[in-house]
This record gives C-alpha cells, structure tokens and sequence, in this order.
C-alpha cells in the first residue's frame, strides 16, 4: 500500500509524467468515501489508464474532479474497478473534454457530472447507474450510446446551455424495469442550440432485464413528399429493446424556430415506420406535440394531419397473374420494388363538383402483389371526392361515384363494376375485375400511337423498368403488344365524370 502511495505522489508532482495528468500504468489507486481527488489544468488535467496494464484501476467511493481527458486504453476493464454508490466523476474544465480512449469495455459512473461551458464529448459507451448531473455545457454523443440505469435519474436544469446533443447515431438510452415516465433532456447544437426533449411514458408492458428506450434527434424536415406546408423543421427517432406488450405516451417539445407555415396546422406524426400516423393537433402555446396510445416507437415529427384511404382491389391486366395477386414489376435484373410490392401508383383526389379540378395528389403508392395500398391523405381533405387511380402503363380509372372523406380511415375497392365509374374495368380468366393495361402514353385511349412506342423500344432491345413493359417481366417483346392490341380491339378508353 506504502508503494501503491508513493507511486501516485510521484505521479502527481514529477514534471516530466504531470503533462500527461495521472497516468495510471498498474496501481491499484483507493478514493474513499467523503474523498476528492482533483486533476486540474486543461491539457494536463486529465486521467488515463495506460494500454500496458490490465490491473490498473481506481476503486471509487469518493469524487473525482478533472479538467482534462477521461481515457481508457485497457481493451476489456473499465478505468474504475469498483463505483460505489455516491461516487462522482465530474468534468470541470475550460475547454471541450472527452470520454474515451482504445478501450472496447463500458465506461461505468455511479454519478456523472457535467460542468464545462465548452461542453463534454463521449467518444465511447457508458453506463449512469444513478444520477446525471447537467449543470452547464453540452454533453455530445456522436456514435456512441450513453444509458442511464433504471433508477437513474437527470439533476440540475436541462436547458440549451445544459443537455445531451443527440443528433448522430448515438442514443440517450433510459432502462425501464417497470412502467413509469422520463424525460430525455435532449437536443442539438447545429450553428445555435435548441433544447427539445422527449418524454415517455410507459403505461403497460413486460420488461426484460436492461430493457430500454433510446432516443436522437434531426434538425430537419423529414424528407417525405407529403409533409408540406406547415410542418416542423425536426424530427425524433425512439427505439426500443426488450419491451413488449407496451402501451406508451409520447410529448415532444419543440421550439417557433422550428415552425414552418402555420404553427396551428401541424400535426404530430409517425412517419416510420409507414403508413404516416397521424396524432393530436399541437399544442400551438406550449409548442409541444404528443402521441398517445403508442404500441410501437418509430420516427416522430410535426406536419399536416393526415387520414386514412385504404385500397383494395387495385388489380392492374398487365401484371395480373391469378387468384386475385400480381406479379412484380421487373426492371433489368429483377423485381424492381421491395418483396410484396407490385408496382406504384399515383392516387388523385378530384372534386366532387367539378372533376377537372384535382384536390389532391398522392405520389409514389406503393401497390402490393395483392392490390391494396394504403394512402395518406391530409385531413384538410374532408369532402367528398372521387377517387383516380393512375399507374404508368394503365388506365386512369375512377370510382363510380364521390367518396366521402369525413372521417379518419376510407375503405374503397377497385373490384366490382358498381365501384368503378362507366364499369371500366375488365375481366379476368379466373373472375376478378382488372385495370385496364396498355395506356403507355397516358392519353386516356389504348390505341396504336400506344403500339408504336412498344415496337420502337421492341426493334431497340430496350428492357428494363419501362412503361412499355406492359406485362412487368423487364423484357419489352411480342408478348406487350398482345394486350394493347386486344384492348385496342375493344376501343378501350378513360371514362370518368
């Protein structure tokens, strides 16, 4: 013990080993309880533990206070061997610190202080078992995880001068071991910060051992064609691991920077995974969103409320194989779409009283091999309106009649005659009504002006993901000009009001 003493005094006071701050190369150093050991000087205020060594540790009972760098390079022991309740490591310094070093293992605080205006930088994954302190600075995650235990708790106030930047792949993880609530205090730092923190909370569920939720942050708008006019310039992504048969609350909290449009016209949305749910109004005075009733986290920001318009039925001739399913569109070297999409579709939404005029337009659907899509159309939208199908090779088709759209979720089928306005629909060897296909210029008429741009791209040997691919299988040969000429034949066209 006399030696393991006399080693950190040497340590501590030797010029020639003090720029590097303590530098622990195998002693077994002892902080009790009611002891604080102080490493001062921002370039030589730090601690390390050395990468020679693999017994060298700190058992801490009482409070370390530096200045400078927390860095581990043992590859599978944490620079404290034991962090005993009411231990404290605190940053103090002038300038930016970091959490890090080599190490593969998980840096284990008891409590965990921040305190440096220049803010705190984890380079690597730590555990808080018991409490954060955020009294000023930032505490910047980049790529790593850092967890709080499930007592753990956040002390001082978290604001934009005192939080966690959580802006890249790295998560502010909270454990749950039982249903309760937690607030993530969380933020980013892109050219000013902005404090906009997530509370969960957990009204039922099953949690596993070390079960937890995570949570980052974008500063941005999600990319989602849909989301436009007012919406918010921010979005929040939650997972969770080890939770199951859970119901939870969300409230995110945002701030008028990053409003777009109107402030009292956003909506909190899911936005993965999709369809786009859509939740409560915001709370335009505290400007804060929630979503309620949660059984499954995802990707959350603000934007227009939307409804749902589920299709069924969307059968379309060229890709028509039997018993009422698809194939896929194929491009050169296979199905061009994810597994169980057929192609996409564009869904219009024409007013009731005046056809020409187009409410709104979806872009983009995806069809599945079965003929449903699911739409998500604003709730801005609550008239009535017929509805248009239109697909890249097919016949726009139209529903016989308008469709309401006062509530929050429309069914509408494309299978029966009565649902399509003229009955313009055909028919299938094995009974289901199909969309017509052939309409490759998307001129309303299935005709020879349809044909020739299949023989040009024919005599070319194009292929691929074209619409002269009438039948989907990434070839355009003989076989599509067989269904434009019947069609043609049948002086096929658009019928619509």
């Amino acid at each position: 013990m006399k030696k393991t003493l006399l080693y950190l005094i040497l340590l501590l006071s030797c010029s020639g080993i003090y720029a590097q701050g303590v530098y622990n190369n195998g002693a077994k150093i002892v902080i009790g309880p009611g002891t604080f050991l102080n490493i001062s000087g921002a370039s030589a205020g730090g601690l390390t533990n050395a990468t020679n060594v693999t017994d060298g540790a700190i058992a801490l009972s009482g409070t370390i206070k530096l200045e400078g760098n927390y860095t581990n390079n043992v590859a599978g022991a944490d620079i404290l061997s034991t962090a005993a309740v009411g231990s404290e490591v605190a940053f103090t310094g002038t300038t930016a610190q970091t959490i890090g070093g080599t190490t593969t293992a998980l840096f284990n605080f008891d409590k965990l202080t921040v305190n440096n205006a220049m803010g705190l930088i984890l380079a690597k994954d730590a555990l808080v078992s018991n409490t954060l302190t955020l009294s000023n600075g930032l505490l910047t995650l980049g790529t790593s995880n850092l967890t709080l235990a499930p007592a753990a708790t956040v002390a001082g106030t978290p604001s934009a001068t005192a939080m966690i930047v959580a802006t890249a792949t790295g998560e502010l993880r909270k454990q749950f071991s039982a249903i309760g609530s937690f607030t993530y205090p969380v933020g980013d730092n892109n050219l000013t910060a902005k404090f906009s923190p997530v509370t969960l909370n957990f009204t039922a569920g099953t949690f596993a051992a070390a079960s937890y939720a995570g949570v980052n942050l974008v500063n941005a708008s999600y990319n989602d064609p849909s989301i436009t006019g007012s919406y918010l310039n921010r979005y929040w992504n939650i997972s969770q691991a080890g939770i199951t048969g859970f119901t939870a609350n969300a409230l995110f909290q945002y701030g008028l920077v990053d409003v777009v449009g109107t402030e009292g016209n956003i909506y909190s949305l899911r936005v993965i995974p999709t369809p786009i749910s859509s939740f409560n109004p915001t709370d335009a005075v505290l400007h804060q969103l929630t979503a309620n009733a949660l059984t499954a986290f995802g990707t959350f920001t603000g934007g227009p409320g939307f409804k749902t318009l589920n299709l069924s039925a969307v059968l379309l001739q060229g890709l028509y194989n039997s018993l009422g399913t698809m194939n896929q569109a194929w491009d050169a070297v296979g199905p061009h779409w994810p597994a169980g999409v057929a192609d996409h579709i564009n869904v219009e939404l024409h007013n009731a009283a005046g056809y020409a005029t187009i409410a709104y337009t979806a872009l983009d659907v995806p069809l599945s091999t079965t003929g449903t899509a699911t739409v998500n159309i604003p709730v801005v939208n609550n008239g009535a309106y017929y509805v248009t199908v239109r697909h890249r090779n097919s016949l726009e088709t139209t529903t016989a009649a308008a469709v309401s759209f006062a509530g929050g979720t429309i069914n509408q089928s494309f299978g029966s005659l009565l649902n399509v306005y003229g009955s313009n629909l055909g028919l299938s060897a094995d009974g289901h009504y199909l969309i017509y296909g052939g309409d490759v210029n998307q001129d309303g008429v299935i005709d020879t002006r349809d044909y020739i741009n299949v023989d040009n791209d024919a005599y070319n040997y194009a292929g691929g993901y074209l619409p002269t691919d009438i039948d989907g299988n990434g070839v355009i040969d003989t076989r599509d000009y067989i269904l434009i000429d019947n069609n043609n034949n049948l002086y096929i066209g658009s019928l619509h009001p």
